[in-house]
């Protein structure tokens, strides 16, 4: 793999996985919990490693993006929560402010080793699950492609915002979601490959028609069997959730796509959700190599409302992953 010795990769292979559990030391909860606190002058927190296997706070307080930006390490990956403000509607002079919470993926890119890559490859869920829950994500790798103008963008595409011009519908289907995929976590940058690129697309296409009948999600799993990992469908059909989760392998990645509705003001709504499923039992060296290429796939399934991470099927519920595509 690149100019990384084969046999560190066989004796890290060998490794009980629970020598990958991550150590989590008392100040990150604190921190997280300050700035989840209104009340609380701290709006912001970056989280890194203190040995390769243990997190710590790196940076925490007032002075949000700005201050949350100059906190990253310049070689190595970090995770960033910031809170903040956002005005939800406005009708003539009266504004009505939110808060959100926005999470931060730190990956330097050309200055993080590849070995290094796929061990904190394989710590990205543990580390969802501590920030969560936040309403966007934004991948980055130099301060410059995180500014508050995308941030705002990001929010308003994935809350949307009061519309008091139109009258009442009895059915909406929400505008499109542009996603961001920024920091070298696109698909020309990790030049992903597919086995039929064509029947992929065809099938998300379908999960997007809510006209289409027998159609509400889709599955996409690695082929493995080349030199180099190929994304494939490897199933799709009705059924909704409960379908998704019964075709969703129990030691290998998956990603789906699936087709909710949501009754928002006696409206109904439709959205759609990316699920990525790691469970602990994919061989360590599959997760660390595939681990690398979720930026990529991510972008194949985008544009989407909102998305799920999970180890386990019975992790993915239906409350989920209204949460995760809920307009807030």
């Amino acid at each position: 793999v690149g100019d990384v010795d084969p046999k560190e990769i066989k004796e890290l292979c060998k490794k009980d996985m629970s020598a990958f559990a991550l150590n989590i030391a008392g100040s990150v909860s604190s921190a997280i919990s300050e700035v989840r606190d209104d009340a609380s002058p701290s709006d912001f927190a970056v989280i890194g490693y203190d040995t390769p296997t243990s997190l710590k706070v790196l940076a925490s307080g007032a002075g949000g993006l700005d201050a949350m930006k100059a906190a990253f390490p310049e070689k190595d990956v970090a995770y960033g929560l910031l809170r903040q403000s956002f005005v939800w509607e406005s009708v003539g002079d009266v504004s009505a402010d939110t808060v959100k919470f926005v999470f931060v993926y730190w990956f330097p890119d050309s200055s993080v080793p590849l070995m290094r890559k796929m061990k904190v490859g394989t710590f990205e869920g543990q580390v969802r699950k501590i920030l969560q829950p936040y309403h966007i994500d934004v991948n980055a790798g130099n301060p410059g492609e995180i500014t508050s103008e995308l941030v705002t963008k990001m929010l308003e595409d994935v809350t949307g915002k009061a519309d008091h011009t139109t009258a009442a519908r009895e059915k909406k289907v929400e505008a499109k979601f542009e996603r961001k995929f920024i920091g070298g976590m696109d698909g020309k940058t990790q030049d992903i490959d597919f086995v039929d690129e064509a029947a992929l697309k065809d099938a998300i296409a379908k999960v997007r028609d809510n006209e289409q009948e027998g159609f509400d999600y889709c599955i996409a799993d690695f082929d493995t069997s080349g030199k180099k990992p190929a994304l494939k469908l490897k199933s799709s059909g009705s059924g909704g959730l409960d379908a998704l989760k019964a075709d969703l392998a129990a030691d290998a990645f998956n990603f789906g796509f699936v087709r909710v509705t949501e009754v928002i003001d006696k409206t109904v709504a439709v959205k759609f959700c990316f699920v990525k499923s790691q469970p602990e039992a994919t061989p360590f060296r599959q997760k660390g190599k595939l681990g690398l290429l979720g930026g990529a796939v991510s972008a194949v399934f985008a544009p989407y409302h909102g998305d799920v991470f999970v180890d386990t099927v019975d992790e993915l519920t239906m409350d989920g992953v209204i949460l995760a595509t809920k307009k807030r």
